[in-house]
């Protein structure tokens, strides 16, 4: 079969039964040793997502442009673009251990929704301002101290691959910890999930990290500037695929 080729029908519905044991199996063990080692918990989380990369047949890799130089830290990893659920388990997969900040609607999906909690991830409830500003406060207490951060500043999944508007909140999230950004593009995951379709094509996608933005000569009045610069790294590296 080729690469972004359709699977047969049947062939996608026993793909979809497997990963279904192997997401109730992982998150049941995920449970179980959450409350006592982190690191662990983290290790089960990364191994189901390389077991449903395997049954889905999709392939990963990643490009740095930041190999070898010196990234000051704190850090935090943006996310660029993103399309499609295939893509949940691509940052597990080739990055450090992290939390993420996630919506209260990705979070209430069952098992891999439900797998953010016991993983220390926070929800944010997009609706309630409030909530959602503690929520960032208490990011930037966690990025201060040293742990790693993942965050998407679409805040939803795109239909057809092409970008949606930007949110602040993540380029707030940065200037309050004084955190170098890490600019994330995904390469592949429309073509082998487009939003609204449930045929998982075997295919690749490529995660590559654009060069590190430091913030610690920033202020909170520079957050425009910051996301208009991410756009334009996003617009112009997607650009180069088509």
């Amino acid at each position: 079969m080729n690469s972004f080729e359709r699977p047969p029908f049947l062939l996608s519905v026993f793909r979809w039964l497997l990963s279904g044991i192997n997401s109730s199996v992982h998150f049941i063990f995920l449970l179980l040793v959450s409350t006592f080692s982190h690191l662990v918990a983290w290790a089960i989380y990364k191994h189901w997502g390389k077991i449903a990369y395997k049954i889905f047949d999709v392939t990963l890799s990643i490009r740095d442009d930041n190999k070898g130089n010196h990234i000051e830290k704190p850090y935090l990893y943006i996310w660029l673009n993103q399309s499609n659920l295939a893509e949940i388990f691509i940052l597990p997969q080739l990055l450090p251990p992290h939390f993420g900040i996630a919506n209260i609607e990705y979070a209430a999906m069952p098992l891999v929704g439900w797998a953010l909690w016991p993983l220390r991830y926070l929800v944010v409830i997009r609706q309630w301002k409030r909530q959602a500003k503690k929520q960032i406060e208490k990011a930037a207490a966690r990025i201060e101290k040293g742990e790693l951060c993942a965050i998407s500043i679409e805040g939803a999944r795109s239909k057809d691959g092409r970008l949606l508007p930007y949110k602040k909140g993540p380029i707030v999230l940065a200037l309050k910890s004084k955190a170098t950004i890490i600019p994330m593009v995904m390469h592949g995951g429309h073509e082998v999930m487009p939003l609204g379709d449930w045929r998982v094509k075997p295919g690749h996608i490529e995660l590559h990290l654009l060069k590190a933005i430091p913030t610690h000569d920033l202020t909170y009045d520079d957050r425009n500037i910051v996301v208009s610069k991410l756009r334009a790294l996003a617009e112009h590296e997607l650009s180069l695929k088509n």
